[in-house]
């Protein structure tokens, strides 16, 4: 059987499609390891994935802002680009599946002659004039001035990633590998396995090797029955972020409260017993939900937009309030709208009326529901982690070593 290196950020929500995908290789036999810097570690205990370390520390990005994400997203590249290589060679991987997230891990994979797949967990990094860069609320236009808007948008984020940029051309003259220093320029052109459906995302060209598998997670063994099936089930959460506003949970506490309707709120242990009971109206509150058991009975969602909530409603077919915080989620926003299949607020106007008005107007018009339908017929069709398993494995039976 194979063995396959995993290499990716330590973020807890790509540890976990990873590890679902690693968790079905294993199952078949195959040897996965998780590679990164230390804080990857117990997030591939937690996967049950062996780790093996890069040999640097993953800076702390806990309430960091712009510049120090910025940074610290250009020092986890240096680490993989320095201590990559010589860690993978060592390895000796059949297959290396780098996270698009991180272009240093697919650069570390050729400089060691290995072949690999990329994987993206949130968003593809497809650098197109077509489409504005996957971080940016802009709405998909037509045009060239819509190009031209485009084209801006990715010089002023050349500039914005200039360290990993500058981190990404040395390592590549280091190597003797073409210079590329964009994270699109290291999309496979093997295998790339995404998780967001075609018809989630803006119109435009896929690479060759991109494939949509759809979501990546375990069977779900989850049940829930809701608390009170006579009313409107509303599911809300925030991922890991939920702890850092609580001023935006207490607006969508508000905002449900006044309405005929069962919020459930997951906070991801970010809130303590006092807050908790301090929230307006009467929420039923918890850690963790069984989230796609909960989706399955919902009647809206109320998601920070990202990536791994957002299918699960796709899948369900749950319309959305998208109220989208940081990272991509603006961008994955953008595109649940330009589908119509949410109502989107921008977090700094998310008062309680707001929320209120647009939890009415997902839960009440059935055309937000009715927009979700090709995404969940192309979920359902897609194959998941299964289905990805088989491709990795028809990538291991190709001969050479075409990165």
């Amino acid at each position: 059987m194979a063995r396959i290196a995993f290499c990716l950020p330590a973020l807890p929500s790509h540890a976990a499609v990873h590890g679902a995908l690693a968790r079905v290789l294993m199952q078949r036999g195959h040897r996965c390891h998780f590679v990164g810097g230390t804080g990857l570690a117990p997030l591939a205990a937690r996967e049950g994935v062996i780790f093996t370390a890069l040999g640097f520390r993953d800076p702390d990005l806990r309430g960091a802002g712009l510049a120090r994400t910025l940074w610290a997203t250009a020092q986890a590249t240096r680490g993989f680009v320095d201590h990559g290589p010589a860690v993978l060679a060592r390895l000796a991987p059949d297959l290396v599946i780098a996270d698009q997230a991180e272009p240093g891990a697919s650069l570390a994979a050729e400089a060691a002659g290995l072949r690999r797949a990329t994987l993206a967990s949130a968003l593809p990094m497809d650098r197109e004039d077509t489409i504005p860069p996957p971080f940016l609320d802009w709405p998909w236009q037509e045009g060239p001035a819509a190009e031209r808007r485009n084209r801006g948008g990715w010089r002023v984020a050349d500039l914005l990633m200039t360290l990993q940029r500058r981190a990404l051309a040395r390592g590549c003259r280091r190597h003797g590998l073409p210079v590329r220093t964009g994270m699109g320029d290291w999309i496979s052109p093997l295998l790339d396995l995404r998780q967001l459906p075609r018809a989630l995302d803006f119109p435009h060209d896929w690479p060759a090797s991109a494939i949509s598998v759809g979501p990546l997670r375990d069977p779900d063994r989850g049940s829930f029955t809701p608390p009170d099936p006579g009313r409107p089930l509303v599911f809300a959460s925030l991922g890991t972020l939920a702890g850092r506003r609580r001023g935006l949970l207490q607006a969508i506490c508000a905002a449900a409260s006044d309405l005929d309707v069962t919020l459930l709120l997951a906070h991801a242990g970010t809130l303590d017993a006092a807050t908790a009971a301090a929230l307006p109206g009467r929420p039923v509150l918890r850690d963790l939900f069984p989230q796609r058991a909960v989706l399955a009975r919902a009647d809206a969602c109320i998601t920070h937009a990202g990536l791994n909530t957002v299918l699960d409603c796709a899948a369900a077919q749950v319309p959305m309030v998208a109220i989208p915080l940081a990272f991509e989620q603006p961008a994955t926003a953008a595109r649940l709208a330009h589908h119509g299949a949410a109502r989107v607020l921008p977090h700094r106007r998310a008062s309680a009326n707001a929320i209120r008005a647009a939890l009415t107007e997902v839960l009440t018009n059935p055309a937000f529901r009715a927009a979700l339908a090709p995404a969940r017929a192309e979920i359902a069709a897609a194959g998941g982690a299964s289905r990805a398993a088989d491709l990795v494995e028809a990538t291991l039976s190709r001969p050479g070593l075409a990165a």
